[in-house]
């Protein structure tokens, strides 16, 4: 807590380098000094109790920067299908083939704190019922259980026949305070894509003829 004992420990670490034995590391930038350690603590608030504003600036010394409120507009939310109806020439056919989930599903990954956000976008219309069945809530859970200690949601997004798994405690505290070498989860993604999965070989050749499922 006191930075003036910092700044002493900072001077005895520049000997150490030099004059301790061989093989002794330190920091690559040369003397350390004293900062704060700052770590994100994140949290929900109602946006109904702050009021947000912008400040303008014009770049001119004529005119006053001016504080201006925000007007909230409210938008329409789409609604949200719980099942999205496939034609039935997308019916199963043929025997069942395991492969990955990237045969069949793009996927990308972000943060938001210590929660990591995975899409996961059916790479035709007619292999979402595949994905919904097989990578349900607790599949996804199960199958990042590594590194997700936390609760998995699944929302659909059927505009762009896709999932949105939102898992939370996945990113060891997230952003600064994570220790992992992703600690932002851009590569979750990529993890859920190699999840198992079973699908008709006779609706792959269909849908998709150069799946990745067909090269083994």
């Amino acid at each position: 807590p006191r930075k003036e004992a910092l700044d002493l420990v900072a001077r005895e670490v520049a000997p150490a380098g030099t004059s301790w034995s061989p093989g002794t590391t330190g920091s690559g930038g040369g003397r350390s000094s004293p900062a704060p350690s700052i770590k994100q603590f994140a949290f929900l608030l109602d946006k109904g109790q702050i009021q947000p504003k912008f400040l303008t600036n014009l770049f001119s010394e004529n005119i006053s920067n001016k504080n201006v409120d925000i007007v909230h507009i409210k938008i329409a939310q789409s609604a949200i299908y719980n099942e999205v109806k496939i034609d039935e020439k997308y019916t199963l056919i043929g025997d069942e083939i395991e492969t990955n989930v990237i045969s069949v599903a793009h996927a990308r990954s972000g943060d938001k704190g210590d929660i990591s956000n995975i899409g996961v976008i059916a790479r035709h219309p007619g292999l979402l019922p595949a994905l919904r069945a097989q990578m349900t809530e607790e599949a996804v859970a199960n199958y990042l259980a590594h590194f997700v200690k936390g609760k998995v949601t699944r929302y659909d997004v059927p505009g762009i026949h896709a999932f949105n798994f939102v898992c939370e405690q996945a990113l060891d505290g997230g952003g600064m305070a994570s220790l992992r070498n992703d600690p932002l989860g851009k590569g979750m993604g990529q993890i859920l894509l190699s999840m198992p999965i079973r699908v008709s070989a006779g609706l792959l050749d269909r849908l998709l003829p150069n799946s990745l499922a067909h090269s083994g």
